[in-house]
C-alpha cells in the first residue's frame, strides 16, 4: 500500500472518531424522546418521597420494565460513544495545551463516561426487579441510577469540557464563541455536584447537560469538517499563542 492510500485511510479513521461526538449526544437524545412518550407521567428523583417513589413504579410496571431496558441500551451505547470521543480530545488538549492538562483531561472524561454506563446498567438492574422488589431496594438502585448518570458524571464532564474549552482559548485553537460556551457549561457542571446535598443543586443538571450536548456537537462537526485534526479549527493557517 502506498503512503498516499495509508494517509486518506487515517484520515478516513479521524473522521469517524470525530462524529463519535455526535453519536454521545444522539443516542442519549433518542432515549429521553423514547422515556418521555412511552414513560408514566411524572418523573422520581432522590429527593422524591417514598410515596411517589412507590406511585411511580405502580403505575404501569411492564412497561416501565420495558423502558427501562431501553434506556439502559441507549444510554449505554451513548457512554460507548462518549469513551470512543475521549481521544479526539486529548489529542486537541495535548497539542495546545499540554501533557499534564492533556491527562487530566483524557482521566475526567473517561470517568464521565464510565459513570453513564453504570447509570446505564443500573437501569437494566431496575427493569430486572421490577415492582416485585422491596421498595427499599428498588429506591437503592434507582437513586444510584439517577446520581451516577446526573451530578458526578456531569461535573467531570463538565470539569473536562472547560479545560478543553480554555486551551482552545488560550491559543486561538476554538472560535471564541466556542470556547466561551465551553467554560460557561463547565462551570455550570461543576455546580450540578451541589445536587448531591441540596435538591437546589439539581437545576444545574439540565444546564450543565443539555447546553453540553450543543457543544459536544458543535465540536464535534468542527472536528469532523477538519478532517479529524485537532488544528485550525477557527480557520487561520496557525494558531496564535499569548
Amino acid at each position: 500500500m502506498t503512503t498516499t492510500a495509508l494517509t486518506r485511510t487515517s484520515a478516513h479513521r479521524r473522521d469517524l472518531g470525530a462524529l463519535t461526538g455526535v453519536l454521545y449526544v444522539l443516542f442519549f437524545v433518542v432515549s429521553l424522546a423514547i422515556a418521555g412518550a412511552l414513560g408514566p407521567s411524572g418523573t422520581v428523583t432522590p429527593y422524591s418521597s417514598d410515596a411517589e417513589v412507590q406511585a411511580y413504579r405502580l403505575k404501569d410496571p411492564a412497561t416501565l420494565q420495558d423502558l427501562f431496558r431501553i434506556l439502559g441500551l441507549l444510554q449505554g451505547l451513548s457512554a460507548l460513544a462518549l469513551l470512543a470521543f475521549v481521544p479526539c480530545l486529548t489529542a486537541f488538549v495535548r497539542r495546545y495545551g499540554s501533557d499534564a492538562r492533556a491527562g487530566v483531561v483524557r482521566a475526567l472524561a473517561t470517568v464521565a463516561g464510565t459513570l453513564l454506563l453504570l447509570s446505564a446498567s443500573t437501569s437494566w438492574v431496575l427493569a430486572q426487579i421490577g415492582s416485585q422488589a422491596e421498595l427499599s431496594t428498588y429506591r437503592a438502585v434507582s437513586d444510584l441510577s439517577f446520581i451516577t448518570g446526573a451530578g458526578p458524571a456531569i461535573a467531570a464532564l463538565g470539569t473536562a469540557v472547560f479545560l478543553v474549552a480554555a486551551t482552545g482559548r488560550a491559543s486561538d485553537a476554538l472560535p471564541a464563541w466556542l470556547a466561551w460556551s465551553g467554560m460557561a457549561i463547565g462551570v455550570a457542571g461543576v455546580l450540578s455536584m451541589s445536587s448531591l446535598v441540596t435538591e437546589g443543586g439539581s437545576a444545574f443538571i439540565p444546564v450543565g447537560r443539555f447546553l453540553g450536548f450543543l457543544w459536544f456537537v458543535a465540536l464535534s462537526v468542527l472536528l469532523f469538517r477538519r478532517g479529524g485534526r485537532t488544528d485550525d479549527l477557527t480557520g487561520s493557517s496557525t494558531p496564535r499563542h499569548p
